[in-house]
């Protein structure tokens, strides 16, 4: 399988996952009253060991595409993508998860979910310009 190829199925994996997080799991965080913070910190423990991998090996993969293949605006405008991401990831999503880990604060978990659309459209885009790379 090619790089391509394989960055491809990783972020149509990543799709899934945040298409499910976004309109699934993180609506029905505001639904959870009762052992909100035992179930958020599972949640996330579970979701961290799923996810974590994936994305290190889209990045690496999508870093190996933009060295070695011929540099395009499409190949750019992916490794933005990518970084955007990694970003928001860490830099939005992570914060609000660790503040809603002690107690549930229906602002916060409202921030993550309008604050995760930057991911969900993100991954959605890369996919779309990432298959546009296969050969």
């Amino acid at each position: 399988m090619d790089l391509t190829t394989l960055n491809v199925l990783l972020n149509s994996i990543l799709v899934g996952i945040i298409l499910i997080t976004q309109f699934v799991n993180y609506p029905l965080f505001k639904k959870i009253d009762q052992n909100f913070e035992t179930i958020h910190k599972e949640y996330t423990k579970k979701m961290g060991y799923l996810v974590a991998p994936i994305m290190i090996l889209e990045a690496v993969t999508v870093f190996l595409i933009y060295i070695y293949f011929p540099r395009s605006n499409t190949l750019t405008l992916i490794l933005c993508l990518t970084i955007i991401i990694w970003a928001s990831t860490f830099f939005i999503q992570v914060p609000i998860h660790k503040k809603i880990s002690f107690k549930k604060d229906s602002k916060k978990v409202n921030k993550l979910i309008t604050t995760n659309y930057i991911r969900t459209i993100s991954w959605c885009s890369k996919l779309y310009l990432s298959m546009l790379l296969v050969p």
